[in-house]
């Protein structure tokens, strides 16, 4: 069974929760169903029509075995969930770089409006468009000074990621040579095999500092996608857009990321790449972003490990024929 939210349940669990950190206390944003449109309270919103159910066993099937985890939703144009498709989407994988899709929300959301730097000189853009791991040591960092506590810069970006945005996961650390985060950790995400937060691959685990789920990702980026429509602060509004705008900029390098490669227009995201030489589990391809092709938005998590580059893209490929399908024949409702 997927595990869909209409607009309302997204504003009750999103806006009323976390949305209204940033305007004090948000009413909820619910205009009248539209008259072709079954109002939520009457729309079985957890009952998949045959093509999703069919799409669905396609990618079980595709994934078969294979150390990888898909989170996949699609939204109308009202910004109701249509379905969710999700594999191995609570299974904890090394996150890459995908996180930093998150950073750049946690600038636009604590630097004030006329300090916003975005240009392709700083360190905001460098780490959002070309994964400078150093500028992102610099921008998580920077943001922290603006932040109140005693907690060190980890710590106080995982705390934006548990509380703000309801996240399961957080950062160890971003030990990176040159970093100014370099030797700070958080002692909540250390990877232990007696919490669990390790990364298994068949009867082997793994300790990996950062770890993600494809769960966590896809609802980051459900956050940043229709929390700009949902909210009713101005700030987080504009914040959202700037976040989109800047994750929307494809790098000038030639460089695609595995959901680009597939799907060439309409992505906003950031994708991770780990070499088989720096874990011991193996390669990493990870990929989260938003696709918006006809009528509808997708959100779309692909996390890899220990598999080659060209089965991430195989799988992707096999996602943009069932959405071929899906925008041919509808919903089948």
């Amino acid at each position: 069974m997927s595990h869909k939210m209409s607009r309302r349940r997204f504003l009750q669990s999103a806006a009323a929760a976390t949305l209204a950190l940033y305007s004090g206390r948000v009413r909820a944003f619910q205009p009248t169903p539209a008259p072709d449109t079954p109002d939520d309270d009457t729309f079985d919103w957890y009952a998949d029509p045959p093509l999703v159910e069919e799409m669905r066993a396609n990618l079980e099937n595709f994934i078969g075995t294979y150390k990888m985890a898909l989170d996949f939703r699609c939204f109308n144009r009202r910004h109701d969930e249509l379905f969710r498709i999700q594999i191995n989407a609570y299974d904890l994988f090394p996150v890459a770089s995908c996180f930093k899709a998150m950073v750049v929300l946690y600038y636009f959301l604590n630097v004030p409006e006329d300090e916003w730097e975005a240009s392709p000189v700083t360190a905001l853009y460098r780490m959002a468009v070309y994964s400078d791991n150093v500028a992102t040591g610099v921008v998580l960092d920077n943001v922290s000074r603006r932040v109140s506590g005693p907690e060190n810069a980890i710590e106080k970006f995982n705390n934006f990621l548990r509380l703000t945005v309801g996240l399961m996961n957080g950062m160890h650390t971003w030990n990176w040579e040159g970093a100014p985060t370099r030797g700070l950790s958080d002692p909540r995400y250390a990877p232990s095999i007696n919490t669990g937060r390790v990364v298994w691959k068949g009867e082997n685990y793994y300790q990996v500092d950062n770890v993600f789920n494809a769960a966590d990702l896809s609802r980051a980026h459900d956050f940043v996608t229709r929390g700009e429509f949902f909210t009713q602060s101005p700030h987080f509004r504009r914040a959202a857009r700037a976040t989109k705008e800047l994750l929307s900029i494809p790098a000038d390098n030639g460089y695609r990321s595995p959901i680009e490669r597939v799907f060439p227009e309409g992505y906003t995201g950031k994708d991770g790449v780990l070499p088989s030489d720096n874990l011991e589990i193996g390669r990493v391809v990870n990929d989260a972003g938003t696709l918006y092709l006809g009528d509808h938005t997708y959100i779309l998590v692909l996390m890899a490990a220990g598999e080659s580059e060209s089965l991430v893209l195989d799988t992707l490929r096999e996602v943009a024929n069932r959405i071929d399908t899906y925008e041919e024949l509808g919903d089948g409702r």
